[in-house]
């Protein structure tokens, strides 16, 4: 209940600052500790937890008492004075009455211009949408909240996988051996999601004897990147050919040697002899994996 209480408030005080627009934020901090002790205070009391109500705020906004904090008290004493004074009152008020005035404060904090942007937008955040409205009308906000960031978190990593490409050339007569090498250039970043299609990318069995992996254009995102990478290197390395990586972090490069010692802090790091890991830092991206500098002991993340 504390959860979907400081879910809820925290929504609708974003919602009334973008609606204000005045320069001004209001303190999450602050929010949540007032909350916290209101509805302590009213459980001593015999009373109920409540938490900030999106309908009310609105319309006290657009009333103009949204600059002042005793708008948002004013409407809580007179909500209990007339709760404990009026109450045989407003028994006798039918519920007809009650719902056609829901209906009259939903069409009024609607922003209905917003169903304009349904076809300019994206389908995926299009069905979020619609998802996190029709699970906020069947349960609760709170439950909507963590289903719709569910549902994009899963829509980004998928679009973000499907940006992974690769671009290839062959190249002949290079420097004094005047072999024929492959240079493969990657472009998107390569992280949980995209590492299937990464292994895709690549034609260990026909390429020749020498390769060369670019990631200029790409980065190596997280613990699953650094184990596809490695399982390329694997797939070459069991045909007798050797793979060059290239453009990469120094930490990634790092995390990368550390897998070939298993993670022991003793072990002397060599790299076997199909695969090179080439370091320029002149030329050399600087960025960090998100992993977890535990399972690296000696390196520092």
């Amino acid at each position: 209940m504390a959860a979907v209480g400081c879910i809820e408030s925290l929504l609708t005080m974003q919602f009334i600052d973008g609606m204000l627009d005045d320069g001004k934020r209001g303190s999450t901090k602050q929010e949540c500790i007032g909350q916290g002790c209101g509805n302590i205070l009213a459980g001593f009391t015999g009373g109920i937890g409540g938490r900030a109500l999106l309908g009310q705020s609105i319309i006290n906004v657009q009333s103009g008492g949204g600059v002042s904090r005793w708008s948002g008290m004013s409407m809580a004493l007179f909500l209990a004075a007339g709760i404990v004074v009026a109450a045989p009152l407003l028994c006798s008020v039918p519920i007809a009455s009650l719902v056609g005035v829901m209906l009259l404060v939903c069409q009024s904090t609607f922003s209905w211009s917003s169903l304009r942007l349904l076809h300019k937008i994206p389908r995926l955040d299009a069905a979020v949408i619609a998802l996190v409205s029709f699970a906020t009308v069947k349960k609760d906000l709170a439950f909507a909240v963590v289903l719709g960031t569910m549902a994009s978190s899963l829509g980004f990593a998928w679009k973000q996988s499907t940006t992974l490409t690769v671009s290839s050339t062959s190249l002949t007569g290079i420097a004094e051996t005047n072999k024929i090498q492959k240079l493969y250039k990657l472009s998107g970043p390569l992280f949980f999601g995209s590492t299937a299609q990464f292994i895709t990318l690549f034609e260990p069995r026909t390429d020749p004897d020498e390769v060369i992996v670019d990631f200029t254009n790409s980065r190596v995102m997280d613990h699953s990147a650094l184990e596809a990478i490695q399982n390329l290197v694997e797939q070459y390395g069991s045909l007798g050919k050797r793979i060059t990586l290239c453009r990469l972090s120094r930490n990634c490069a790092q995390l990368l040697e550390q897998l070939d010692s298993d993670g022991d802090v003793d072990d002397i790091v060599s790299l076997p002899p199909y695969e090179v890991i080439e370091s320029v830092p002149e030329y050399d991206p600087v960025y960090q994996v998100a992993e977890s500098s535990r399972h690296y002991k000696n390196i520092k993340v």
